[in-house]
């Protein structure tokens, strides 16, 4: 059952539809890894800088006229839960994106999860999985999730047009290749 997602190759890009092959070839790529290792450095200038050119993924909507504009999503019926700085939680036994995976690996299938990764900034997970009938808006979605791992979120990423950086192929932990491609 596949799924329509988006994707840019930068921030200023048109948006695409996504492919599996662009999907291997973007986090597999060795352009990929030296800008997730320069979102890395501790510069802020650096990060930044190195995140305008990180190809990003528009997990929540598809695009008319390929412009990644609120007003032209349609939802796809996806929805993404970004969970930062994992180590400041204060989680019993959790303080790295590994661990926090680890402790709810077993139930994608229970919470629909369909994506897992560690963000480009090394200490966020991603959690992307299919938005839950009884609830009409991202921000509900968002929160079931939060409240079923057991975390705190960014509660910035509301909105259908939010862009989600990608990360190298070994920090996917987790990707639903049927229901995606």
């Amino acid at each position: 059952a596949m799924i329509a997602i988006d994707y840019v190759t930068s921030v200023q890009g048109s948006t695409r539809r996504l492919t599996k092959a662009d999907f291997l070839r973007m986090t597999e790529a060795p352009h990929t890894r030296s800008l997730i290792e320069r979102c890395r450095s501790r510069n802020l200038r650096e990060m930044e800088e190195a995140k305008r050119l990180l190809a990003g993924i528009c997990w929540q909507a598809t695009y008319k006229d390929n412009r990644r504009i609120e007003t032209g999503a349609q939802p796809n019926g996806l929805c993404a839960l970004d969970i930062d700085h994992i180590r400041q939680m204060g989680l019993p036994g959790i303080s790295t994106p590994e661990e926090l995976w680890m402790s709810f690996k077993e139930r994608v299938d229970e919470l629909d999860i369909v994506c897992v990764h560690k963000t480009p900034s090394a200490d966020g997970l991603r959690v992307v999985f299919l938005c839950q009938p009884q609830f009409q808006t991202l921000a509900q979605n968002q929160a079931w999730m939060a409240g079923e791992i057991g975390c705190q979120y960014d509660a910035v990423c509301k909105d259908w047009a939010r862009l989600f950086f990608i990360s190298v192929a070994e920090e996917f932990y987790y990707v639903d290749w049927e229901t995606l491609f």
